[in-house]
């Protein structure tokens, strides 16, 4: 997976995430966090699961590139729901996801 925002400055892209999940039930479980060269998704909700993306500054933008997942047992079942809520946030917020 694949997200790219045409905004270069790392906080400005956290901010809107922030943004756009608001009081969506989705953030009460789901997490955004800048890191060292990257951002990591955290969902934790009966068990904690990492998804870590590695960050690449470009001149038109940031683009974020799938590194690792530490996905629970517990989340398992519903990974791919929970990272489409995910992707549309992103979207949302003026990123684009790609495969």
């Amino acid at each position: 997976m694949r997200i790219k925002f045409a905004e270069t400055d790392r906080q400005k892209v956290l901010a809107a995430i922030q943004t756009t999940m608001g009081d969506r039930k989705l953030g009460d479980m789901v997490s955004f966090k800048l890191v060292a060269g990257g951002l990591d998704v955290v969902i934790s909700k009966m068990g904690t699961s990492t998804i870590s993306f590695k960050e690449k500054m470009m001149d038109d933008g940031i683009e974020y590139t799938l590194a690792n997942e530490k996905i629970a047992f517990t989340h398992k079942p519903f990974k791919d729901e929970v990272t489409q809520k995910i992707a549309k946030v992103i979207q949302s917020s003026g990123g684009k996801v790609t495969a």
